[in-house]
């Protein structure tokens, strides 16, 4: 048996482990874990809960596919106990002639997702989020791939997002810690996309990259000290 030193291996390993540790979050028990090719009934999210520090919000006019529609969709980033959700509500104007049957988000590849809703829209730090009555039906996530994050409406038809009505607030729980650009498709038989946000892959700190470095060179070192000695039997 060879022997490996374990101060040397021993700063490899917390590196390692440095490197994928996220912080849990703990604050939106409510929503219901979905992994890639699931299709979930989203979980409401208990009433009151603090969504945590508002660090992104956009507001944007929509005009449908053909002007069949049009809406506007708030979107918005939190900090919740060292993670991102990720908000969004769609309220469909009165005068619209398409109701609004599904929402979907991208690009969450590589990120664990827990999907929800909120009935209290207007009491959350931001961008004007209101109360809203139309609660999705379901929630998924497309596989292999994992990107794609959806909301649907339907069936039947008048669970639509009908004219006049407007969306409860989807929520979308991540492990992620950083985020950008992302987008959002609003489907009514023809797709729409608007900017919003999505998750962005963390980017180790230098301490990090140190420890690992300075564990692999320890790796290294010791199979070149070690290699051919043998414990005593």
């Amino acid at each position: 048996m060879r022997l490996i030193r374990m101060n040397v291996v021993l700063p490899a390993l917390i590196g390692a482990m440095l490197l994928v540790v996220v912080p849990a979050n703990a604050d939106l028990a409510g929503t219901v874990p979905t992994a890639p090719g699931d299709t979930v009934i989203p979980g409401l999210v208990p009433f009151g809960t603090n969504p945590g520090t508002l660090l992104a919000d956009t507001t944007q006019v929509i005009n449908g596919t053909g002007g069949a529609y049009t809406g506007t969709l708030i979107s918005a980033v939190y900090a919740d106990g060292g993670t991102l959700d990720f908000y969004y509500q769609f309220a469909n104007n009165a005068n619209s002639r398409d109701s609004v049957a599904r929402i979907t988000n991208v690009d969450f590849t590589g990120f664990t997702t827990a999907l929800g809703f909120r009935i209290d829209g207007s009491t959350l730090t931001g961008p004007g989020f209101a109360d809203g009555t139309v609660a999705p039906v379901t929630g998924d996530r497309n596989s292999p791939a994992g990107d794609v994050v959806g909301f649907s409406f339907n069936p039947p038809d008048s669970a639509k997002i009908l004219p006049g009505t407007t969306s409860n607030v989807l929520v979308i729980s991540t492990n992620a810690t950083r985020f950008q650009q992302g987008t959002v498709n609003i489907i009514d038989g023809g797709v729409t996309s608007v900017a919003a946000f999505e998750p962005q892959a963390a980017v180790p700190e230098p301490s990090q990259v140190l420890w690992l470095s300075m564990g692999l060179i320890g790796l290294i070192t010791s199979r070149r000290m070690w290699n051919g000695r043998t414990l005593p039997r």
